[in-house]
């Protein structure tokens, strides 16, 4: 690492302690048995002890006044017991000296600015974007793959532990850092440190600066074993869905994609997703707008003007689709024969209000024959980008090969990749969304994880908060169901209330309409004859209406939740939710609920009557109020059913962790 740091260019004084060996021999490095014997500041120490030393070393950094520490040793909370008390310990040695530790467990850092290299690589790209990663060999992943594609980073920093400085902290400093362009996150975990994550996000957006997370682990199962359906329709990764969507943060799942995204970012600024084709083969101009369409990105419509300049210059046999896009060049005169023709089309393309990005796929850097006039097309691809403002991406077979038209276009600032359905993942990263998300997976619920409650308390709680509920009466025996028969509503509903059943119409549980007190007897004596002991609810049969779901739970990184969606009994069947961190307000809850696919349903769709949204969100928003006063609980309301004229709640649930915790 020091000798990777002089090799770098770094100006300072890099100096090794080590009293085991006199000299290491290292050029530019000054060997020193101890700390004491280095006389001036020391900015930065690398403490790479074996675990059981760390601690002491840190100590000893407090002594000598050193203000920073990195600790790549490993072996500390990674591995829980002794080993997670011991960073605690080193933690508090360094709070206590004002130090910042970053670390433990961590490659290293990388900063191109001030030359310095404390990472097990010595040649990482430089270029625009920064990394930060909780795996050395993902960075080196990220590292190749940017070289291939000629671009690098600014910084690469082990983030390891977390013991002090976290994701947050980084992403935080690196929003104001103005040669960071982008920033890459591959993470797996937080320590507990969701609320500087979200920080750190936040100042990321407020800065223009775009995220590009990896996230590892996606299909861990849920922490948040819950008794309730939202618990499994709830998976940790929905919350990290919501916390990166919530933060305008773009989501991966490869270091391929990562890189390629980190790259882009840095090339193309943030576009509107209408997209403009040109290839030299009717197969890439196939597969582009397959791709395009995948990707979520538009063709982009040109107008009458741009097609009639277009047909002007393309070549008399060239196909020509509807609209002129896309544009496709691989005739007699096409870019085999004229390879300037691509940029006379492209030129008139750019100059087009509808179009936010040009698209050039195909054999870029494949025609050494005519390789002049290929490099001649190439200065002016560059020129129209700076001249017109319009972002420049290509495809071509030959990006890997280092061919010099393709090597001319990365040292301008165009990306160039080898794939199209590359080339066009990386343009969806880069386009600004107005909506959108993914349906949730849907984890196994496990277990059942603390105390289910009881559902007079249960009720209890919901309107305590707000929450309006029908009349709801639990008998136990035939004395209380005539106390109740002869106050309760008609038609009556009648359903078991044994805490251990979630699903009480699938095992026959529940009575709808029933008309009179007699009704209500004999259904209530059928389901005791079926569910002996059971406790049953009395309450009244509500009417059809749009059946919908809405639930609390507490993440363990990121705190209190709140979810909205379809319910019903088909709810985990086909999971259409949505899930937003508590509190939120009505506004934010109407937002939440005019997200889901079953919107429509909500809105009027299809000419039938729109229900009350007002009382949904008043709904949601009161239970995310509970969400934050108890993190403790998990409750689920399935199905609340809206109506035109509000909303009732048909069936409620809830359980609580023994110990009070979230």
């Amino acid at each position: 690492m020091l000798e990777y740091s002089h090799r770098a260019g770094f100006p300072g004084h890099l100096y090794a302690v080590t009293p085991a060996v006199p000299d290491l021999g290292l050029p530019g490095v000054t060997t020193v048995p101890a700390l004491g014997h280095i006389t001036e500041p020391i900015d930065l120490a690398v403490i790479a002890r074996p675990a059981a030393a760390a601690p002491g070393a840190v100590a000893e950094c407090a002594s000598a006044g050193v203000r920073a520490v990195l600790v790549i040793t490993a072996g500390f909370g990674e591995l829980g017991g002794e080993a997670a008390v011991a960073e605690q310990r080193m933690r508090d040695i360094a709070t206590g000296a004002g130090i910042r530790l970053l670390g433990p467990n961590t490659f290293g850092v990388f900063a191109a600015r001030s030359r310095v290299n404390l990472t097990p690589r010595e040649h990482i790209p430089v270029g625009p974007a920064v990394l930060l990663s909780q795996s050395g060999n993902v960075a080196v992943a990220c590292y190749e793959q940017a070289r291939r594609l000629g671009t690098g980073f600014c910084a690469c920093v082990g983030v390891g532990n977390q013991c002090d400085i976290s994701f947050g902290d980084l992403l935080e400093h690196f929003a104001s850092d103005p040669a960071a362009q982008a920033i890459g996150v591959y993470v797996e975990g937080l320590h507990g440190r969701g609320d500087h994550f979200r920080a750190g996000l936040a100042a990321c957006q407020a800065a223009g600066k775009p995220v590009v997370v990896l996230r590892g682990g996606r299909c861990a199962e849920s922490a948040l074993a819950v008794a309730t359906h939202t618990g499994a329709l709830a998976s940790d990764d929905r919350v990290w869905q919501e916390v990166l969507a919530g933060a305008g943060a773009i989501t991966v799942t490869s270091t391929q994609d990562l890189t390629d995204t980190l790259a882009v970012l840095t090339m193309v600024p943030r576009h509107r997703g209408r997209v403009m084709v040109l290839t030299d083969g009717g197969g890439d101009s196939v597969l582009s707008l397959d791709a395009l369409d995948a990707a979520g990105l538009t063709v982009a419509t040109l107008s009458p003007v741009t097609v009639k300049a277009l047909d002007e210059i393309t070549p008399p046999d060239a196909p020509h689709a509807p609209g002129r896009n896309p544009v496709t060049l691989d005739t007699a005169g096409g870019v085999e024969d004229d390879p300037l023709v691509l940029a006379r089309c492209a030129a008139v393309a750019a100059e087009d209000e509808g179009v936010d990005v040009l698209l050039l796929s195909g054999l870029t850097g494949g025609y050494p024959r005519v390789r002049e006039q290929e490099m001649a097309a190439v200065a002016e691809l560059i020129a129209i980008r700076d001249r017109t403002g319009v972002p420049v991406v290509v495809h071509s077979a030959f990006a890997d090969a280092a061919t010099p038209p393709a090597e001319a276009l990365r040292r301008a600032g165009i990306a160039v990749l080898p794939t199209v359905s590359r080339a066009a993942n990386a343009l969806a990263a880069a386009a600004v969304r107005t909506s959108g998300g993914t349906a949730p997976t849907v984890a196994d619920p496990g277990p059942a994880a603390g105390t289910v409650l009881p559902v007079a308390e249960v009720a209890g709680l919901l309107r305590e908060h707000g929450i309006g509920l029908p009349p709801m009466t639990v008998v136990t025996g035939p004395a209380e169901l005539a106390k109740a028969a002869a106050s309760s509503g008609y038609p009556a509903c009648l359903k078991i209330a044994d805490e251990a059943v979630a699903h009480k119409s699938d095992v026959g549980g529940v009575r709808l309409g029933l008309a009179d007190a007699a009704q209500l007897r004999r259904s209530a004596n059928e389901l005791w004859e079926r569910f002996p002991g059971s406790p049953l609810l009395v309450m009244p049969s509500l009417r059809r209406g749009i059946e919908l779901l809405a639930g609390t739970g507490t993440d363990p990184v990121f705190g209190p939740f709140v979810m909205v969606g379809r319910g019903g009994i088909w709810a985990e069947m086909d999971p259409d939710v949505t899930l937003r961190l508590a509190p939120i307000d009505e506004d934010a809850a109407t937002r939440a609920l005019l997200s889901l696919r079953c919107a429509p349903m909500l809105t009027g769709g299809r000419g039938s009557a729109a229900v009350d949204l007002n009382a949904l969100a008043s709904l949601v928003a009161a239970l995310s109020r509970l969400a934050t006063a108890r993190p403790d609980l998990s409750v689920e309301i399935n199905p609340v059913i809206a109506y035109p004229d509000g909303c009732s709640v048909a069936d409620l649930r809830a359980s609580a962790r023994e110990d009070g915790q979230p």
